[in-house]
């Protein structure tokens, strides 16, 4: 674990769920010296929503808090740079960090499939390394290959049973995740099954919109949804109750999601609509099941034969 010692690295990523937090203690539980910065100037809904649908607008704003944090970090002597997911950076602002740290080899990882980063892609020739978990874009752009991972947390989780709930969902509502996962749902109840779904919605707006347009929300409560994004503590309790866990990708990405990773650390049985699944290495259709996006069909077997650990170097490398 001491690949890292000595090294000095300016990282950058998005406010995400605290994983950004987690990586930085790592790199220095493997002996780094990290400066950390959030990639983007703030974390509104509106900063967030602008940056996406037009960064020309919010230009100022994150020129100035680049020029921030370069006043902060300047004279130091970083062996990396690197960007997760970046989204506000301009070539200006990268080119501008590369020339105050000329040592420095810049890296990006994106964690989104290229297609839901279109800000990244006037930036990827001027990263000395760019890694993506998506192997299409892997393939389309030569990017090297880098799955994501668990964290520490979910090995402490792979020897408790899941007893009180049979299948948990927690994520974000985008695209068509509340019909699959409400899908899913109806078919487990047919087999005597229960499902806990924490929905997060970021903003009340947001529901409010869907509501309004979206005739799939006409029905729902506010109170079906939550506008917090849930707590590590109760997040790892929640998986440590469950027997199986509920994911469905975006459907602009083939690449493999957190929850996904995180049910192979936790050694949770996982119902997938990713069928990229099936040729990456812990793939075990004992573990996994695979369902049709549109038609998930859930069967009752799946439930009844227990969890096959994977081999203990597949396990490890994530």
């Amino acid at each position: 674990m001491n690949t890292l010692t000595n090294k000095r690295i300016l990282l950058f990523a998005p406010n995400a769920f605290g994983y950004e937090h987690e990586i930085k203690s790592k790199m220095e539980a493997m002996g780094a010296c990290v400066d950390y910065f959030d990639e983007r100037p703030s974390n509104t809904f509106w900063t967030k929503a602008l940056i996406r649908i037009n960064r020309a607008i919010l230009s100022r704003k994150i020129a100035q808090y680049y020029s921030a944090i370069s006043r902060q970090v300047k004279g130091k002597d970083y062996d990396c740079i690197i960007f997760i997911n970046s989204e506000s950076v301009s070539k200006p602002i990268l080119m501008r960090l590369k020339a105050e740290h000329p040592r420095a080899r810049a890296i990006l990882y994106l964690w989104d499939s290229v297609r839901n980063k279109k800000n990244v892609i006037p930036i990827l020739n001027d990263f000395d390394k760019v890694l993506s978990f998506d192997r299409d874009d892997v393939a389309k752009y030569g990017f090297v290959f880098r799955p994501l991972f668990y964290m520490d947390d979910y090995r402490q989780l792979a020897n408790s049973e899941g007893a009180r709930h049979d299948a948990l969902f927690v994520g974000t509502v985008q695209s068509d995740r509340y019909i699959f996962v409400r899908k899913i749902q109806q078919q487990l109840n047919l087999l005597g099954k229960t499902l806990y779904a924490y929905f997060f919605f970021r903003s009340a707006v947001l529901y409010y919109k869907k509501r309004l347009l979206d005739s799939t929300y006409k029905k729902t409560k506010i109170s079906d949804f939550r506008f917090t994004p849930i707590a590590k503590e109760a997040l790892l309790n929640l998986v440590a109750t469950a027997t199986c866990l509920v994911d469905v990708q975006h459907p602009n990405q083939t690449g493999l999601t957190m929850r996904t990773i995180e049910s192979l650390g936790a050694r949770r049985k996982l119902i997938t609509a990713n069928p990229a699944i099936k040729s990456y290495d812990f793939y075990n259709p004992n573990n996994i099941l695979v369902v049709d996006r549109e038609n998930p069909t859930v069967d009752a077997e799946f439930f009844v034969s227990p969890y096959q650990d994977p081999p203990k170097e597949v396990y490890d490398s994530y």
